[in-house]
């Protein structure tokens, strides 16, 4: 059949340039025969007068390619003029036929203006977030450069090291698969302020090529330079919101000081506020620093590396050479540890990628489901029109003109449904915003951008084409001589009848699909929420103080200052205990390496993993809730104290039922063995989602005396009745110990509700997407059977005139609604078993199988077709049976 038509559009296309052709030569032959007589008139003879008059006409066949072009160009323009006019005539008429049926109009538009809507607003996140992360020049060749230990990740968390200065230099040095390798850091510093009072900022240490790296010029001053490395680093660039909201924009900033972390800085120029920093949508960085990775200044300081690969490098490829880097190199791999490199694309770096992910499928079953349902909607419109077509057809109107009709139809209809769709999917992105919790914060970035209104577009023409396509061919299906029957109501039923139950099983099925993920998430959350955590996070508060460094002058000074600090803060009023750790709630530290236990065989080397560990006061367990389940606390709290406490998660595992007190065990074969001394519970200090049996470590807190780190404070933990005034409270006792910082005070208990905000975030777009495909879904159903009950009509009233009961006429109707949705729901729980995969890893104490969740959503389709029969159903108990026979 489309071979036919392609040959139809060829022969019409040759035909007509035939014609041209005859044309122009019958026109040059009459020209020349009539020139010929006036010639002959005037004297000539018959052969002379021709060959006269071909030689004054001038060149045959550049006369007669003259004329076709002229008679093709004439024949174009009078085409052109012809489908412009048709189109305004097809235009106009079918806004008065779509304005004719309201009803119809305005649930076809926001069918798909729903459909469209969801799409638009969760693909203009994923569009900046996942498919355009940075703003880089080829930017589909960036990759991040990390490293882990051979054993990879064991923490349940994405965890990986920067590479240290002595490796990135190499890297730099002898990387072929790399165009550039960059190395960054960034961080938070002090910036002193008139009023006293330190301000917080962003800063972002990068090397003096970085700039060309990214593409960006300074709007002001000048970039970094190695000289300003040699000479100490003391410079500065400035982000154009930061100079713009802080300096007010003055031109004259450049040669000004500025002082971060106690430590004078020189403000050389300005870069745009569209350079981003090479942190995956992060915060806009306010301070731009010169990095230094000399081998004579930092020898162990590390810093995330990013690069740029080389056309055709694969991922694989360019790892190896990294890792035959590090490990050719004496100098890298003296060490006991070895590291992997890890690779990742910008995408993969976005930490809640599989929550977009799974948001992007749910949208695209939406917007299937609406586009079912508008399929469904034309279909019953086509069924209502065929008397209409038949009487266009018996006046002339060929097919092609009468689908060029239903298209321009279609179109407007599509063209209407998208705009409202952009409307309803800018207002979605702005909720979406909105409500995004602070472990989303990337998502401030979505916008619409020209990405998703072209894909809005192409919905919108591929929509309306297909739609129009739908609708022709019902319309070719009907027989003209029985569409213009008297009283005939339905043309083809039969095959009509399958297409629309098909429609509404195809919806049903997706509906499920949705419904089931929605389900699983919804358990999930709640199974979050009822997580034991190992600790009482309720009337916890975490305090850091976060000095300046000038508030520190040593090691020893810290830990007075620490006891100093926990002793006013224990004498507040409403302060029930406190106490301290190196890292608080909400945090986690890890030591790289193998635990090897005493009078066992050593494990290898490639098997070094992430330890958590933590140091804590004696009192730490008892204020935080975590129960000691054998041995005592710490009698050595000395910094070279060898005492250890052990979580149970690793000495079950390790020792089973037996007792673990007095093992002694070291990290990676060193030489200092450690003695355990008590066993405490398993805790998810950092959130409900996190591994709380892996092996964890605690020491006495202690600053020792010959580290060559600087002096810093432990983050105390305070339970207390009197949650609101513990802020004030936290900031009297710090002026108290000599402390300038305002204290950052947390919720512990608000800290880990928002550990699983995320989930519940992805859960309730999830559920309002599934709740939205199951409403079309209703719809669509309540549309196919309040079509059967009119087609039934007759029917309907002659089995009441009959006597047939009521019940049996209402379970006809609901049981044939019921079938085709659980006939779906089959269909879709097939697929739901299969699609579930893409929210396995967000599920938390279900499986993706879960009976429970499946059950959930066959139960909620069931009762949806149930409700949407109910209209239907007492439509066809008011049926009255002299009225419905005489209507016939």
């Amino acid at each position: 059949m489309i071979r036919d038509g392609i040959r139809r559009v060829f022969s019409l296309a040759l035909r007509r340039r035939d014609r041209w052709e005859r044309d122009v030569e019958d026109e040059i032959k009459l020209h020349l025969t009539l020139r010929a007589e006036q010639l002959a008139a005037q004297g000539f003879g018959p052969d002379d007068a021709y060959a006269e008059a071909v030689r004054r006409f001038g060149p045959l066949d550049e006369s007669r390619a003259r004329l076709i072009a002229t008679a093709r160009h004439r024949e174009r323009n009078m085409a052109r003029t012809e489908f412009l006019a048709d189109l305004r005539q097809d235009v106009r008429f079918a806004v008065r036929t779509l304005r004719r049926q309201k009803a119809w109009t305005a649930v076809t538009i926001a069918t798909l203006a729903l459909g469209i809507g969801a799409t638009t607003a969760v693909f203009s996140v994923v569009s900046p977030v996942l498919l355009h992360p940075l703003p880089y020049p080829h930017a589909d060749r960036m990759v991040f450069v990390n490293q882990q230990p051979p054993s990879g990740n064991n923490t349940g968390i994405r965890v990986t090291i920067s590479p240290s200065a002595d490796v990135i230099r190499a890297w730099r040095a002898n990387a072929h698969d790399f165009e550039e390798l960059q190395p960054f850091s960034g961080s938070p510093m002090s910036m002193a302020t008139t009023s006293g009072e330190p301000s917080t900022i962003q800063s972002t240490t990068v090397l003096p090529s970085f700039f060309r790296f990214a593409g960006a010029r300074v709007l002001r001053g000048r970039p970094f330079t190695d000289g300003d490395i040699a000479e100490g680093g003391r410079v500065a660039l400035l982000g154009e919101a930061f100079w713009r909201q802080r300096f007010a924009a003055d031109s004259s900033v450049l040669g000004k000081r500025i002082t971060l972390d106690d430590t004078a800085y020189t403000i050389i120029g300005v870069l745009p506020a569209s350079l981003q920093a090479p942190r995956i949508r992060s915060t806009a960085t306010d301070v731009w620093l010169p990095l230094d990775i000399r081998p004579q200044q930092h020898r162990t300081v590390g810093a995330a590396v990013i690069g740029r690969l080389r056309p055709g490098v694969s991922l694989v490829h360019a790892t190896a050479e990294l890792d035959s880097i590090y490990t050719r190199d004496p100098a890298l791999g003296a060490s006991v540890l070895h590291f992997t490199s890890t690779l990742t694309t910008p995408d993969r770096q976005v930490y809640f990628r599989d929550s977009l992910l799974i948001l992007a499928a749910a949208v695209a079953l939406v917007l299937l489901v609406a586009c079912a349902n508008v399929a469904h909607l034309l279909i019953a419109r086509a069924t209502t029109r065929q008397r209409e077509m038949a009487i266009r057809a018996a006046l002339g109107a060929g097919r092609g003109r009468q689908m060029r009709q239903l298209i321009t139809e279609t179109l407007l209809l599509a063209f209407a449904g998208t705009a409202a769709g952009v409307f309803v999917g800018w207002l979605g992105l702005r909720a979406l915003v909105s409500m995004r919790p602070s472990s989303l914060d990337p998502i401030r970035v979505a916008h619409l951008d020209g990405t998703t209104l072209g894909i809005a577009v192409a919905v919108m023409l591929v929509s309306g084409v297909v739609f129009g396509l739908i609708g022709g061919r019902q319309s070719a299906r009907a027989s003209t001589h029985d569409a213009l029957k008297a009283g005939a109501t339905a043309v083809g039923g039969a095959s009509r009848g399958r297409g629309r139950n098909i429609l509404i099983v195809s919806e049903m099925a997706l509906s499920a699909a949705l419904l089931v993920m929605a389900t699983l998430l919804i358990r999930s959350v709640i199974n979050l929420q009822r997580a034991d955590l190992g600790f009482r996070p309720e009337g916890l508060y975490s305090i850091d103080l976060r000095p300046l460094s000038g508030d520190l002058t040593s090691k020893p000074q810290a830990t007075s200052l620490a006891h100093d600090y926990a002793t006013r803060i224990a004498m507040l009023p409403g302060v029930q205990a406190v106490t301290y750790a190196g890292y608080g709630p909400g945090s986690r530290a890890f030591l790289i390496g193998t635990l090897e236990v005493e009078g066992e065989t050593v494990p290898p080397a490639n098997a070094a993993g992430f330890i958590d560990y933590s140091q804590v006061a004696p009192n730490y367990f008892r204020v935080m809730g975590i129960p000691m389940k054998a041995g005592t606390m710490f009698s050595d709290t000395s910094a070279d104290s060898r005492e250890v406490l052990i979580n149970d998660g690793f000495a079950r595992r390790q020792w089973g039922n037996a007792s673990a007190i007095g093992h002694r065990i070291r990290l990676s074969q060193q030489d200092k063995w450690l003695t355990i001394v008590g066993v405490v519970g398993d805790t998810k200090t950092s959130g409900a989602q996190a591994i709380g049996n892996g092996p964890a470590l605690y020491f006495p807190w202690s600053e020792p005396s010959d580290s060559a780190s600087a002096p810093k404070l432990p983050t105390f933990i305070v339970r207390t009745a009197t949650g609101a005034a513990i802020q004030a409270l936290a900031t009297r006792a710090a002026r108290d110990v000599g402390l300038h910082r305002t204290p950052q005070v947390q919720s512990v208990a608000e800290m880990m509700r928002d550990t699983i905000s995320g989930s519940r975030y992805i859960m309730l777009l999830l559920t309002i997407f599934a709740s939205m495909a199951v409403v079309l879904a209703a719809v669509g159903l309540y549309g196919v059977m309040a079509y059967t009950v009119s087609q039934r009509t007759r029917e309907i009233g002659i089995r009441i005139a009959l006597g047939a009961p009521s019940a049996r006429i209402a379970r006809s109707v609901i049981v044939r609604g019921v079938v085709l949705a659980l006939i779906g729901s089959a269909l879709g729980l097939a697929g739901a078993l299969w699609g579930t995969r893409l929210v396995q890893s967000s599920l938390y104490g279900v499986t993706r199988n879960d009976p429970w969740s499946l059950a959930a959503g066959v139960i909620v389709l069931a009762l949806a077709a149930v409700l949407a029969c109910v209209v239907p159903t007492r439509r066809a108990l008011a049926v009255d049976p002299m009225t419905a026979i005489r209507a016939e």
